[in-house]
């Protein structure tokens, strides 16, 4: 069970060709027609249904909380995701287990900062089963402190394990350097000396705080008899009581003022790390397909980097893309030879420089483009992947005509449109950087970038 999204991510990028389909022209048009069908019902605590059209014997299921890891308290983080797994993992006795395999009915969650996601399908016939189990998980939780102590230590384990993984260690180093003060620096799961501050009451108190109905939206793929279904759940789901919403008011981050780079001193390592990146935008903003398109542009730039700098030497390394309700990041994560980092960083400088100038390659901003263009209307292939981008349309705020109308969004932003608001949104020297190598030889080239701080 995956309880948290906080594994490094890295695609191989060199030897890697893109093929687009013949004839999908980013020009295509979205009719509403295309769109999922929905059907909502409302309960009377605010909480709603989503009945999406489903074809298969087994029926998807995903619930979404409007509340995350962003609403830890201070010096507390790692307190949602603790009361998931106490809720989930903590609950999930040998007479349940033995019920759900039976039925064979699946469940996963997954903590994020904005939001929490419980997920699962189940044969149509235990649809019923599955989503009253999932309400007496939820709604009627049990808070042990047996069980609790069980799964602090081992939250406070795996943190220990994520802080001595280079990965995963300049990972968190990246966003908590980014975003300093801001809850979105801090890791979903916790880190050692937050998770030991922790108590059941604090698991309880933040129970009360997120887990409300009129935060919550329950999407199923199901064409059976609704009506049945929904009278059944109405029942379990009606006894949840409504809250007032935790506002969404957290301190803003601020770009630095020029470039802070943190150099993680790893001597005698074969290769190092970097992580590269920039505040972004939230979710909702116009500018928000800008970043969209440059993951998208770097992406297919980057292998062109690792030929001219080393091509007998693979890299691994991707753009990402990190979508907020506030403002998200825009991170380049590379691993290269020892030697060679520095060469990389170089490329990375000269690269936008270019962009900022307006040496925008044509023909791949089109293709970039169409990707951001496919990557959504992939999205309609699969039920799960519809509920996901309807629920997020609902946590960002962007409604449904924002998915229906995404094309004519995306001819807008044309090339001058792009270099224009590139120059705005990615000022020359607000970055930050965590570089994982040999300190002493990397200190003379990155003081010369901008404020370094070696961690030993």
């Amino acid at each position: 069970m995956n309880g948290t999204a906080s594994g490094i991510g890295y695609r191989l990028l060199l030897l890697m060709s893109l093929i687009i389909a013949p004839g999908s022209s980013f020009a295509e048009s979205f009719q509403h027609s295309l769109l999922p069908e929905i059907e909502r019902k409302p309960l009377l605590n605010g909480m709603q249904f989503l009945f999406f059209d489903g074809t298969e014997d087994r029926v998807p299921f995903l619930l979404m909380i409007k509340n995350g890891a962003a609403f830890d308290p201070s010096g507390k983080w790692g307190a949602t995701n603790l009361l998931l797994k106490m809720m989930i993992e903590g609950a999930r006795d040998q007479v349940l287990e033995r019920e759900l395999g039976k039925r064979e009915i699946e469940f996963d969650y997954l903590v994020d900062w904005d939001s929490i996601h419980f997920s699962g399908t189940a044969p149509a016939e235990h649809l019923n089963f599955a989503l009253s189990t999932l309400s007496d998980l939820l709604v009627r939780p049990v808070f042990e402190e047996e069980v609790f102590a069980r799964l602090r230590k081992q939250a406070i384990e795996e943190a220990k394990a994520d802080w001595e993984r280079l990965e995963s260690r300049t990972q968190l180093l990246f966003t908590e350097y980014l975003f300093r003060k801001n809850p979105y620096g801090h890791p979903v799961n916790g880190t050692l000396e937050t998770l030991q501050s922790l108590y059941l009451r604090d698991i309880k108190i933040q129970y009360r705080k997120l887990m409300i109905p009129n935060q919550a939206f329950l999407a199923v793929a199901f064409s059976g008899d609704r009506e049945e279904l929904f009278r059944l759940q109405s029942r379990r789901w009606g006894s949840w009581v409504r809250e007032k919403a935790a506002p969404f008011t957290f301190r803003k981050s601020v770009p630095p003022e020029r470039p802070k780079i943190l150099l993680v001193d790893q001597k005698n390592s074969e290769t190092s790390f970097l992580r590269w990146g920039y505040l972004g935008v939230a979710r909702s903003s116009r500018d928000f397909l800008v970043f969209k398109i440059l993951e998208q542009y770097l992406t297919l730039w980057l292998p062109s980097w690792a030929e001219e700098i080393s091509a007998s030497s693979q890299i691994r390394g991707c753009p990402k893309l990190v979508e907020r309700r506030m403002p998200g990041y825009l991170q380049i994560s590379l691993e290269a030879p020892a030697g060679s980092i520095t060469s990389y960083y170089d490329k990375l400088r000269k690269s936008l420089a270019e962009l900022r100038k307006g040496k925008v390659d044509v023909g791949r901003f089109e293709e970039a483009k169409q990707l951001v263009f496919q990557e959504l209307k992939g999205a309609f292939d699969d039920p799960v992947e519809q509920m996901k981008l309807i629920l997020g349309a609902e946590l960002y705020g962007l409604g449904v005509n924002y998915i229906s109308t995404l094309n004519l969004r995306l001819e807008r932003v044309t090339q001058e449109a792009f270099q224009e608001r590139l120059n705005e949104l990615l000022p020359e020297g607000r970055f930050v950087m965590i570089v994982a190598g040999d300190a002493e030889e990397l200190e003379p080239f990155f003081a010369n970038v901008g404020e370094v701080e070696v961690l030993n």
